[in-house]
């Protein structure tokens, strides 16, 4: 059930993201840039082209609707005699806010603001298609995905370093399980019952 908060596990990897209230990821395949797809599933790398993805290659979002680039290099300005001169630095950090924003961190601690972690809201939610693989595809029902920032208009707060897990409760569920097959064999039983019943009445 998509209205019902999972418990976050710790991971301390900051592409890891884990959603505290409303919406979900928004993803796409880079060869199909129209369809998209829907995720709680937070795991994310930045892949070789410094693009934020998943372990499918999908591309995560942004607040704008677009793919989020970290660049692996940036210019940075270092300070001498009263001069001020640029040279190229690696990236040495990312940090990624409650609201989304992500910051990449350069050579001697100088940050720039490269993108902003986007999550989609829906009319319900609760009505999104299921099509594998923690994926989801809106429908007529559900309404079409709004993406924006976090925390904006309900949507929830984003936290680095961690993942939702599972909001489903395995002794209830197993519970239902067995309640539902001793149904199921209490049906069957009846049937067989009756069908020889049947058989005995046309002889």
């Amino acid at each position: 059930v998509l209205n019902e908060q999972g418990a976050f596990q710790q991971t301390g990897d900051v592409l890891d993201l884990a959603i505290e209230g409303q919406g979900l990821f928004t993803l796409i395949d880079a060869d199909r840039p129209d369809s998209r797809l829907y995720t709680r599933d937070g795991s994310f790398t930045v892949n070789a082209g410094g693009v934020i993805s998943n372990a499918d290659g999908k591309l995560l979002m942004s607040a704008l609707g677009a793919p989020i680039t970290v660049p692996m290099t940036a210019n940075t300005a270092t300070s001498l005699d009263e001069s001020e001169t640029f040279s190229e630095s690696r990236l040495t950090g990312i940090a990624i806010r409650t609201d989304g924003r992500i910051e990449a961190t350069y050579g001697n601690k100088t940050t720039f603001f490269v993108g902003q972690v986007g999550l989609s809201m829906f009319v319900d939610a609760n009505r999104l298609t299921p099509i594998g693989q923690n994926y989801l595809k809106e429908n007529a029902k559900s309404g079409a995905g709004v993406l924006g920032a976090p925390i904006e208009e309900g949507r929830g707060k984003v936290h680095s370093g961690a993942l939702e897990m599972s909001n489903i409760d395995m002794t209830s569920e197993l519970t239902n399980l067995m309640r539902a097959q001793q149904a199921f064999s209490g049906s069957s039983r009846l049937l067989q019952t009756e069908n020889e019943m049947t058989r005995k009445f046309t002889q």
